[in-house]
């Protein structure tokens, strides 16, 4: 199988093609750098594009190969613009498995404006259906590990007081949060290339994760890992931070939304809207055992 990876050199670009080698894939990448391709990832070939418009490269890329996985980085005009640009060169070369960059929380459950920057996800995936004989793959697995302790992730981690402090509203303060390990994503994705509906065109929505965690079990790891103490505290009511948000939106507008995100974040985790429920999860656990907590602990303070 040829696999195609635009945006290779990025983070889940670069984890996504050493996985997919390792696995025995051919792998074509797509960037405007080849140089930043690990030396260690051996490639099919590498398209050298000037942007995410470069129709000539892209037409170029997408030749011949089985398989898309798109690895743009989470910008607005790459998740709509640059995927559509993408999607089309995909439907005249005749490709039928193409995955969407979408590591994201389950904005299936999202309505348009819920949290601007979904909105071109939700753009992208309803025009892929209404207008585009292929059947995208989207993927949901919760926060990155790498924004587990800052503004974005569980809690809203912020360091600006005497002790790191992480945040909720409302009244559920054992709520639990999805988080994965890039890694995990990387081989389950990878993995579900050899899905049997996948590999048919059929696309889909499938939900992984590496674990779950309250803000409570968030502070204990990030103490033990650190030996610094972090605290949880209850910020307000659901209400507070849905007026808060509502404010925001009316002085910054859409384009402005970066300023409040970390707002829209805790208010739709404390409306519930991207938990799911265990039927909704997709087991992998056997294409890679994932990463604990601790573990990711471990590498990003560098305790033994």
């Amino acid at each position: 199988m040829l696999v195609l990876i635009p945006g290779i050199t990025g983070n889940m670009g670069t984890r996504l093609a050493k996985v997919a080698t390792a696995r025995g894939l051919s792998v074509r990448g797509l960037g405007r750098d080849s140089s930043k391709v690990p030396k260690d990832i051996k490639l099919e070939s590498f398209v050298t594009s000037t942007s995410y418009y470069d129709i000539p490269a892209i037409e170029k890329a997408v030749q011949g190969v089985d398989a898309i996985i798109c690895a743009y980085q989470s910008t607005d005009v790459l998740v709509l613009d640059g995927h559509l640009i993408l999607l089309r060169a995909a439907e005249r070369a005749g490709v039928k498995i193409f995955f969407s960059a979408s590591w994201n929380n389950d904005w299936t459950k999202n309505k348009f404006g819920d949290f601007e920057h979904y909105d071109a996800n939700i753009t992208f995936s309803r025009q892929a259906a209404l207008t585009s004989p292929i059947k995208p793959v989207y993927i949901f697995n919760g926060v990155f590990d790498s924004l587990l302790f800052t503004a974005f992730g569980p809690g809203g981690f912020d360091t600006t007081g005497e002790v790191p402090t992480l945040k909720y509203w409302g009244d559920e303060s054992n709520r639990k949060f999805w988080w994965i390990a890039q890694e995990d994503a990387a081989a389950w994705t990878i993995e579900l290339l050899f899905n049997k509906d996948v590999q048919e065109g059929k696309g889909g929505a499938f939900r992984f994760r590496s674990g779950e965690v309250t803000l409570d079990e968030l502070a204990a790891a990030y103490h033990k890992a650190t030996g610094s103490p972090a605290k949880v505290v209850r910020a307000g009511s659901v209400e507070d931070i849905a007026q808060e948000v509502q404010a925001a939106r009316a002085e910054k507008g859409p384009a402005g939304y970066w300023d409040y995100a970390a707002q829209a974040v805790a208010l739709n985790v404390s409306r519930g809207v991207w938990d799911i429920p265990a039927h909704e999860v997709t087991n992998l656990d056997y294409a890679k055992k994932p990463t604990t907590l601790e573990e990711y602990l471990k590498r990003r303070f560098q305790t033994s």
